[in-house]
């Protein structure tokens, strides 16, 4: 993995730059073509870049569970999330990772009933202290009890660390949608139905007639703000396939949007 903070955006070297800055901001076109603005869904977008064919697709990365804003108040809804149809893990697995979770992001060296502290990371053969603090990427759960390469691998596409915590209703899948309090397989189910025949659910007042249908009114509603949005973040994920002839090169990209801007804040040679 590379990852680039404001002084180190030098560390891709000046054809991956070059390539990225092309598909990003001025893709070749030909004269049939007509503007499209690019956005997050699941919808690909197809360019040529000098010889090479790219197919880009963009994603919201509200659209994960941001490990970081996991709590008490939630944990038993990962739990759930893990132990879902999608992920199928073993009560034991999911708790162990759920509360070694919460362990490495709080300040203190109290243990969650399965979790964590620095006396086990520090009795391993390799030992190191834990974090204490907020993850920085999505690959330091690797460090975390629990996490083995396969469970890493399984939830990785599913989890974050950036943005707010709030999940993008919008963009979310179902097994992301469950994860939020008070949302039942029916709600997430029937949120799904509604912006595949409608589109996207624009705002508060959609989303709360939704879930009236489902007895969520007054104050169990008012909680569903805190953990749901309507609108996209300001973090996205871009992967980038290019192939020409025998050669195929892919990239999954991490970038941030500004008013006018678009920084890459991570980029994944895949």
């Amino acid at each position: 993995m590379l990852v680039l903070n404001d002084n180190q955006e030098g560390n891709l070297n000046d054809n991956t730059k070059k390539e990225t800055k092309s598909a990003l901001e001025k893709p070749e076109k030909d004269e049939s073509d007509v503007h499209v603005s690019w956005k997050s869904g699941n919808q690909s977008y197809s360019v040529k870049i000098g010889d090479r064919n790219c197919e880009i697709g963009i994603s919201d990365e509200s659209s994960k569970i941001n490990v970081n804003k996991i709590t008490d108040v939630t944990r038993a809804n990962f739990v759930a999330f893990l132990t879902s149809y999608t992920f199928k893990m073993d009560i034991i697995t999911a708790e162990t990772i759920t509360d070694s979770i919460l362990d490495w992001i709080d300040a203190d060296d109290f243990h969650h009933l399965k979790g964590a502290e620095k006396d086990y990371y520090m009795s391993l053969p390799s030992p190191y202290e834990p974090k204490n603090g907020a993850l920085e990427t999505i690959e330091e759960l690797a460090l975390i009890k629990g996490f083995s390469s396969q469970v890493f691998e399984k939830l990785r596409d599913y989890l974050t660390v950036y943005g707010s915590g709030k999940i993008n209703v919008n963009t979310a899948s179902k097994a992301v949608l469950l994860y939020v309090p008070l949302v039942t397989t029916d709600i997430a189910d029937a949120i799904i139905q509604y912006r595949t025949k409608e589109g996207a659910i624009n705002n508060i007042d959609a989303l709360q007639e939704l879930f009236r249908h489902f007895g969520v009114i007054g104050s169990d509603f008012q909680k569903i703000p805190n953990y749901l949005t309507t609108d996209d973040s300001n973090y996205l994920t871009i992967t980038a396939v290019a192939s020409s002839d025998k050669i195929k090169s892919s990239y999954k990209i991490i970038a941030r949007k500004d008013m006018d801007s678009c920084k890459i804040i991570a980029a994944y040679p895949e």
